[in-house]
C-alpha cells in the first residue's frame, strides 16, 4: 500500500506540474523517502465517486510508469507524464482523492490492484544540505508543530524521531496538520492536514503613476479648492485633521490627473511578435500530439510522428528564445546612453543568493514565522536601552533667537530636495510637493508654522514604512543583527523636517555648539578630513617616538538608541530654543512603523524605543548634539577623541603601550561608561577595537582593557571609517582590500561586454577608481609606494582590455593612451593635489588646517624614519600658489533669509528674454549692463548704465587677471556685483530731491551659469563672490531700492549690451583690481594641465606601445576617447587591432605562435600598411576606400585617425571619424582581421 501511495504521489506530481493552475507546494513522505508533490488543481467540492471499474486504465498507466520509473533510476520522462495526465480517468481518479472526506475513503480509492507488487529500493541521504537549500530557495515551511514525532520504531519501543516531513511554501491556506490518530500498523505515522483551496484573486500592487505626463495645473487647482476655505490652525488635533486631509485630497488628485504605467506582468522586453506566433504554433502541436496519445496510443505511428514534430518545432522555438534574449541584450547595451547607462550598471551588482529572511536564530529559538521574524526584526533595530540618569544642564546664557518660518526658506529646503527619493505610507514623492509648490506653498507654510508654534509633529507624519536591508558581507544571516532598517517617511513630513534640519545646522556652525573634531552630518566636514587629523596625530607621535593607542568604539543601537529626555538635555545644554526642543520631543514621540520583507508587511504598531528615524534629515544633525559630551576633547600631543556619526574613537600617546592602556582603563573608560549611563546609551564591548600604532614589533600586543566587563586585547588591525590600520601603517591590509573589492567590482563589470568603449570607460571611472582610491591621502605616498602601485595597477589593466576589446598582449601603457584614462600613479597623485588644493579654500579655524601647517612644515624634513603622506603629496605642489587661493566657508547662510533679489530671471527663448528687456528698460528707474569678456589670455569686465539716447550716465571697467586663475563665469559673477554697487550710486543721484524715494532698477547680464549660481548660493568654487552679491543686495533693498536680475542673449545687436561688451574688451589686459582671491576651478585646472604634461613626459620616454607610436605621435591627447567613444563593440575591435598593431595578421600570428610564416598569401609580409596601401587581392576594395577618404590614403596615420603635425585634438574630429569608420569597413570586408586562433585551443589573444 505505500508503495503504490508513494508512486502515486510522485506521479501526481509530475503529471500535474505541467498544469497552470495554482495551488500550494507540499512535501509529502510516505515511506521514509522525501518526495515533492505540487497539486496543481482546483477540484470541486462535490467530485464524483470513481468506480474500480473506471481505475483499470489508470492502474495500468501507472504500472508502466512506476516500472520505467525504476529501469531509469528515478527518472520519469515527460512523454510518459504527460502521456498519464491526460488519461479521462486519471482526471477522475484524483477528483476521487481529493474529494475523500477521510483516511479510509482515501484508502478505498488507493487500493493497489492485486497484480501491483513492485519493490522499490529505499535510498538514504547522507548530506541533507541539498535538501535544506531546496527548502529556503522555495522559501518552504513546516507544516507540523516543531518537534512532532513522526517515526516510531517498533522493534525499539520508546524511541521516535522526527522523519517525515510535511512542507508547504503557503501557511495562509493550512487549516490544521496534525498526526492521524490511527497508525495501522506502520511505524511511519500518517499526517492529517485541512487545506484552504478555494480560488483567490491575486493581490495587485498599486499601479506606478507616470508624472510626466501629469496635469499639475488641474492637481494643483484641485487641491487648492478642495482645502478651502482656509481656517487658522490653532490646536494639535485640527494640525492633524488639516494634515491628513492635505494627505488624502492630494493623493486623490494624483490619482486622478496622473496615469498610471501600464506594464504587463507577464511582459518580457525581449519578446517579439514572431516568438508569440511561433508558440501559437509550438503549442497546437502540442495538443495534436496529446490528443493522438490519448485516441490512438503513444507507440501509435502517428503519435510518434507527432511527437517529432513537436519535438523539433519546440526546439527551433527554445533557440529562438534564447536568440532574442541574446540580441536583445546586445542592443539594450549598444544604445546604453545617458539614461539607460546607470540602469545597464545596477547588473554589476551581484546577486542575492538568498530569496528571503531565513529562519532567524534569537539565542536558543530558532523563528520561522514572519510574525516573529518581524518582531525580532523590530527588537533588534530598536533596542530596549538602559533608563537614561541625565545631569539638569548648567545653562548660564541665554537661548539662542528663533525667527518665524517663511516661504522662501521652505522652497530652498524643497529646492535642495531629491524629487525621486522612496515615498512613505502615502506614496507621494518629493516630485509632487515640487510641482505643486506655486499653487501649496502658503497652505504648507501654513501648516509648518502651526506645527512648530503648537509643538506638534502631526501624527501621519510619524508613522515609518520600514524596509529590512541586508547589511552586506555578513557571514551569518540568520541572526536579526545581520540586518538594517531603511524607514520610508511621509515626503511631505520630511520636508518639514529639513527645513528644521538646516535651521539646527546654521545655529550649530554660526555659535561653535558643537565639538571642532566631530565630522559627520556637518556641512563640510568628511571623513577624509577625519582621518586626516587622525594620521597627523600618529605622525606626530611618531616623529617623537612615542607609541599611539587607538580605540575604536561601537555605539549600540545609534540613531535608534538616542533617547529624547537625554537628548533634550543635550539641546538645552547648547542653547537651542525651547521652541525646537518641544518641536523634537514631539517628533520623537509616539512614533509607529509597519515592517516589510519578502512580499510581508505588518500592520502599523507603536514603537517603545523609537529614538531617531533613520530615513529622517533631522537625525544627523540631530545625533551630533546628543554625542556632543562624548567627542568633546582636545587633540593634542597626549591624544584625541573624534567621531564620524556613530563611529568614534579615542587615541592616546605615551611612551608606551602599557601607559596608554593605563590611561584609557583609569581616565576614558569611566568617562565613557558615565556618559552612556546618564544618556541611557550603551557600547558594545565585543565590538572594541584597540590596537597600537608603533614601529616597535615588542609593544604590538602589549596590555588589554576591559570594557563593561568585557576583555578587549589589541588588534593587528582595525577598519576604520572604510579604512584598514595596520600597526606599522604599511597599508598592506587596505590596499588588499581596495584590490579585492575594485576586482570584484571589474568582474561584474566585464559582464557587459556590449557597452560601447565610452560607456564602459565611464562605468570603470565611476565604479571601479573611486574603491582603489578612497581616503588614498591617507595611505598612498605619491613619491615613493612602488609596491602597492605595482598591484594597483592591475586593477586598471583588466577593465582597459574590456573597454577597448584588445588583446592581452597590449601593453599598459598603450591601454591607457588609447581611452585617455590616466595611469594608476598620475591618477593618485591627481587625487592627491586636487584635494589639498580644496583643503587650503577652508576657513582657518578647521580642524584640518592644523594637519595642513604642520604637512608644510613637514614637507621640508630629511631623514624621518616614517613618512607622512600628507607632506610628500605636497612636495609636488606649489604652496605660494595654494596660499592665495579664495576661501570657501562651507558654514551655511541664515535659512530664513529673505530672498536678496526681487526677482531673478531667466528665460530660455531668446526672443522673449529679449522682449522683456525693453519691458525692463521702459519700467525701470535704472538700467545696468553687465558683461565679462576675454582677450590675450587675460580676463575684463565693465558695467555700463545707459539713457534712453544711448548716452554713458555711468561706467566703470574692471581688470580681473589672467585666464589661468580666473575664469569668465566668475568674471561675469564680479561684473554683477559692480553692477549693483553702480545701482546704489545712481539710486541716490536720481534721489537727491527726495532721499529715500523707492526706485525700481535691473541688471541686465549674458550669463546665465552667473545668474544660476546667484539663484542657487552652494559651496563652491567662488562662493565669496556670491556671498558679497548678497549682502551687497540686502542693502540695497535696504535703501528701498527693489533690485531685479535678468538675463539677456549676448551679441544679438543690442547697442547697450555691446557696449559693455567693447568695454570688458579693453578692460582685458594685465593686472588686477578687485579684492577677491584666485579661483579653485582654476587651480585644479593647472594641476591636471601639470598631470598631462608628465603623462606625456612618460609616455615619450617609454618604449612600449612602437607601433602606435609610428602612426600616432601626439599621444596622449582627447580625441582619441572620441574616435573610440561612438564605435560599436565589433568595431572598436577592429580600430584597436589596426592601431595597437596586435592583430590577426600573419606578423603578429607569427609572434605569439599562432602561425608558422608572415606572409600573406600574395606573397608579401602581412602587415597593417600591407593589407590597407599595397595588397594586390584587395584593389577592388581599396577602390571604395580611396572614394570615401580622398587625401586622407595617402598616409596610414591619417586612415586611422592618428596626427604627425602636433595639434592636438585640432584637425576636424568629424571628418576624421569619418575616414576611420571607412577604413573600418574596408577591414571588415577583407575578413582579415577575425579570430584565426588555432583551432582546438583556446583564444588567449583577444580580449573581445
Amino acid at each position: 500500500m505505500s508503495q503504490f501511495l508513494e508512486g502515486l504521489a510522485h506521479l501526481i506530481t509530475q503529471g500535474f506540474r505541467h498544469t497552470s493552475l495554482d495551488c500550494p507546494s507540499i512535501l509529502m513522505n510516505l515511506s521514509g523517502e522525501v518526495k515533492i508533490a505540487r497539486v496543481d488543481c482546483c477540484i470541486p467540492r462535490q467530485a464524483n465517486r470513481v468506480q474500480a471499474s473506471d481505475l483499470a486504465p489508470v492502474s495500468r498507466i501507472m504500472m508502466e510508469l512506476m516500472q520505467n520509473n525504476a529501469k531509469n533510476d528515478g527518472a520519469v520522462g515527460i512523454d510518459d507524464l504527460e502521456r498519464w495526465s491526460a488519461c479521462p480517468a486519471t482526471i477522475e481518479f484524483l477528483s476521487a482523492i481529493t474529494s475523500a472526506s477521510s483516511f479510509e475513503e482515501l484508502k478505498n480509492v488507493c487500493e493497489p490492484p492485486s497484480n501491483f507488487a513492485l519493490h522499490i529500493s529505499t535510498r538514504f541521504i547522507e548530506d541533507a544540505s541539498a535538501l535544506i537549500a531546496f527548502f529556503q530557495t522555495n522559501r518552504l515551511h513546516g507544516c507540523l508543530p516543531r518537534g512532532t514525532a513522526t517515526f516510531w520504531a517498533l522493534n525499539d519501543p520508546g524511541q521516535n524521531s522526527t522523519i517525515d516531513q510535511t512542507m508547504t511554501d503557503n501557511l495562509d491556506l493550512l487549516i490544521t496538520c496534525h498526526l492521524y490518530h490511527e497508525n495501522y500498523g506502520s511505524d511511519h505515522r500518517a499526517t492529517y492536514s485541512e487545506w484552504n483551496l478555494q480560488a483567490r484573486s491575486k493581490s495587485t500592487t498599486k499601479a506606478r503613476k507616470v508624472y510626466d505626463r501629469a496635469d499639475w495645473t488641474k492637481i494643483g487647482e484641485q487641491v487648492t479648492q478642495q482645502m478651502s476655505p482656509w481656517k487658522e490652525i490653532r490646536t494639535r488635533p485640527a494640525l492633524d485633521a488639516i494634515v491628513e486631509r492635505l494627505m488624502e485630497v492630494t493623493a486623490q488628485a494624483v490619482d486622478q490627473f496622473a496615469p498610471n504605467s501600464r506594464p504587463s506582468s507577464y511582459a518580457n522586453r525581449w519578446f517579439t511578435p514572431d516568438l508569440k506566433a511561433q508558440q501559437v504554433e509550438v503549442n497546437q502541436v502540442r495538443r495534436r500530439w496529446q490528443a493522438s496519445c490519448a485516441e490512438l496510443g503513444r507507440h501509435h505511428p502517428t503519435s510518434m510522428a507527432a511527437f517529432l514534430d513537436m519535438q523539433r518545432k519546440r526546439r527551433t522555438w527554445t533557440r529562438k528564445i534564447e536568440k532574442a534574449k541574446s540580441s536583445h541584450w546586445k542592443r539594450f547595451l549598444d544604445e546604453a546612453g545617458e539614461g539607460k547607462l546607470w540602469k545597464a550598471a545596477t547588473y554589476m551588482k551581484p546577486r542575492e543568493t538568498w530569496g528571503c529572511v531565513p529562519a532567524l536564530q534569537v539565542e536558543a529559538a530558532q523563528l520561522t514565522d514572519n510574525e516573529d521574524k518581524a518582531q525580532a526584526l523590530l527588537d533588534s533595530f530598536f533596542p530596549e536601552m538602559n533608563p537614561p540618569d541625565p545631569r539638569p544642564p548648567d545653562v548660564t546664557e541665554l537661548e539662542l533667537p528663533w525667527q518665524p518660518i517663511t516661504e522662501p526658506e521652505i522652497q530652498r529646503a524643497l529646492n535642495a530636495t531629491k524629487g525621486t527619493t522612496a515615498p512613505g505610507g502615502d506614496s507621494l514623492p518629493m516630485l509632487v510637493w515640487k510641482k505643486l509648490w506655486s499653487h501649496l506653498k502658503s497652505i504648507i507654510t501654513s501648516i509648518f508654522t502651526a506645527s512648530l508654534n503648537l509643538s506638534h509633529h502631526p501624527k501621519q507624519w510619524r508613522s515609518a514604512k520600514i524596509v529590512v536591508l541586508r547589511k552586506p558581507t555578513k557571514p551569518d544571516y540568520s541572526i536579526p543583527g545581520a540586518y538594517r532598517p531603511i524607514s520610508l517617511l511621509n515626503t511631505l513630513g520630511k520636508l518639514l523636517e529639513a527645513v528644521v534640519a538646516r535651521r539646527l545646522s546654521f545655529l550649530a556652525e554660526k555659535h561653535g555648539l558643537l565639538p571642532n573634531s566631530q565630522f559627520g552630518g556637518r556641512p563640510g566636514r568628511t571623513t577624509k578630513q577625519a582621518l586626516l587629523v587622525l594620521s597627523n596625530a600618529i605622525d606626530r607621535a611618531w616623529y617623537k617616538h612615542k607609541v599611539v593607542t587607538l580605540v575604536a568604539f561601537d555605539l549600540k543601537g545609534a540613531f535608534n538608541g538616542v533617547n529624547k529626555t537625554s537628548l533634550n538635555s543635550c539641546l538645552q545644554a547648547r542653547r537651542i530654543p525651547t521652541i525646537a526642543r518641544k518641536w523634537i520631543a514631539s517628533f520623537m514621540s509616539d512614533r509607529h512603523a509597519s515592517i516589510e520583507f519578502d512580499d510581508f508587511r505588518t500592520p502599523m504598531k507603536p514603537l517603545a524605543n523609537a529614538g531617531l528615524a533613520q530615513g529622517s534629515p533631522l537625525s544627523p544633525i540631530l545625533f551630533a548634539f546628543f554625542n556632543a559630551d562624548l567627542v568633546d576633547q582636545p587633540v593634542d600631543h597626549h591624544g584625541g577623541a573624534s567621531a564620524f556619526i556613530d563611529d568614534y574613537f579615542r587615541w592616546r600617546v605615551g611612551s608606551s603601550a602599557e601607559a596608554n592602556l593605563a590611561k584609557i582603563q583609569t581616565e576614558d573608560i569611566p568617562r565613557i561608561e558615565e556618559w552612556a549611563r546618564q544618556t541611557g546609551s550603551c557600547f558594545a564591548a565585543e565590538k572594541t577595537e584597540p590596537i597600537h600604532l608603533t614601529r616597535k614589533k615588542r609593544e604590538h600586543l602589549e596590555g588589554q582593557i576591559v570594557v563593561n566587563g568585557i576583555i578587549a586585547r589589541p588588534s593587528a588591525t582595525a577598519k576604520l571609517l572604510g579604512v584598514v590600520f595596520d600597526q606599522e601603517l604599511r597599508w598592506k591590509d587596505h590596499v588588499q582590500q581596495a584590490i579585492k573589492r575594485a576586482t570584484k567590482t571589474t568582474i561584474a563589470l566585464c559582464g557587459l561586454r556590449h557597452l560601447r568603449p565610452e560607456q564602459m570607460r565611464q562605468l570603470y571611472q565611476a565604479c571601479v577608481t573611486p574603491v582603489v582610491d578612497y581616503a588614498s591621502m591617507v595611505w598612498h605616498d605619491p613619491l615613493r609606494d612602488k609596491t602597492h602601485l605595482r598591484h594597483l595597477n592591475t586593477v586598471q589593466r583588466t577593465p582597459l582590455i574590456r573597454t577597448l576589446s584588445a588583446f592581452r598582449t597590449v601593453a599598459t601603457a598603450t591601454l591607457e593612451v588609447e581611452p585617455h584614462v590616466l595611469p594608476t600613479h598620475l591618477r593618485l597623485r591627481h587625487r592627491a593635489q586636487r584635494t589639498i588644493a580644496g583643503l587650503h579654500t577652508l576657513p582657518r579655524d578647521h580642524p584640518v588646517w592644523t594637519a595642513l601647517l604642520r604637512a608644510q612644515k613637514r614637507r621640508n624634513n630629511i631623514g624621518s624614519y616614517a613618512r607622512f603622506p600628507l607632506a610628500e603629496a605636497l612636495k609636488t605642489m606649489d604652496l605660494d600658489r595654494l596660499n592665495e587661493l579664495e576661501t570657501n566657508d562651507p558654514r551655511p547662510l541664515p535659512p530664513w533669509r529673505a530672498d536678496a533679489f526681487t526677482k531673478v530671471e531667466i528665460e530660455s527663448d531668446q526672443e522673449i528674454a529679449r522682449e522683456r528687456a525693453e519691458t525692463a528698460r521702459s519700467t525701470s528707474d535704472a538700467i545696468v549692463y553687465s558683461d565679462a569678456s576675454g582677450l590675450k589670455d587675460h580676463l575684463g569686465v565693465a558695467v555700463v548704465a545707459l539713457d534712453a539716447s544711448l548716452e554713458v550716465v555711468g561706467s566703470e571697467q574692471i581688470q580681473v587677471g589672467p585666464m589661468d586663475r580666473w575664469s569668465v563665469h566668475v568674471a561675469e559673477l564680479i561684473g554683477i556685483f559692480y553692477a549693483i554697487s553702480m545701482v546704489f550710486r545712481l539710486a541716490h543721484q536720481r534721489s537727491s530731491g527726495a532721499y529715500g524715494r523707492p526706485t525700481t532698477a535691473t541688471i541686465l547680464c549674458d550669463s546665465k551659469s552667473a545668474l544660476q549660481s546667484i539663484q542657487n548660493a552652494r559651496n563652491k568654487s567662488g562662493q565669496r563672490i556670491v556671498h558679497v552679491i548678497l549682502l551687497a543686495a540686502a542693502e540695497v533693498q535696504a535703501e528701498n531700492i527693489a533690485l531685479r536680475l535678468q538675463w539677456i542673449p549676448g551679441h544679438c545687436d543690442d547697442p547697450r549690451n555691446d557696449a559693455a561688451d567693447r568695454l570688458a574688451r579693453e578692460a582685458a589686459r594685465p593686472g588686477k583690481t578687485h579684492p577677491f582671491r584666485p579661483l579653485l576651478t582654476r587651480e585644479n585646472a593647472y594641476i591636471r594641465g601639470n598631470i598631462r604634461a608628465q603623462w606625456e613626459q612618460e609616455w615619450k620616454s617609454s618604449t612600449k606601445g612602437g607601433h602606435l607610436r609610428k602612426i600616432d605621435n601626439t599621444l596622449p591627447a582627447t580625441y582619441t576617447r572620441k574616435l573610440y567613444g561612438s564605435l560599436s563593440r565589433d568595431r572598436a575591435y577592429l580600430l584597436t587591432q589596426l592601431r595597437t598593431g596586435h592583430n590577426w595578421l600573419s606578423t603578429y600570428r607569427k609572434n605569439i605562435g599562432y602561425s608558422d610564416d608572415n606572409q600573406y598569401v600574395c606573397g608579401a609580409q602581412e602587415t597593417v600598411t600591407h593589407m590597407l596601401v599595397d595588397c594586390l587581392r584587395l584593389v577592388k576594395l581599396r577602390r571604395n576606400l580611396r572614394k570615401e577618404v580622398g587625401d586622407a590614403f595617402n598616409s596610414v596615420w591619417s586612415l586611422l585617425g592618428g596626427s604627425n603635425e602636433g595639434e592636438k585634438g585640432k584637425p576636424d574630429i568629424v571628418s576624421r571619424a569619418k575616414t576611420v569608420n571607412a577604413v573600418l569597413d574596408f577591414a571588415e570586408a577583407s575578413q582579415r582581421f577575425r579570430s584565426r586562433a588555432p583551432r582546438g585551443q583556446p583564444n588567449n589573444g583577444s580580449g573581445n
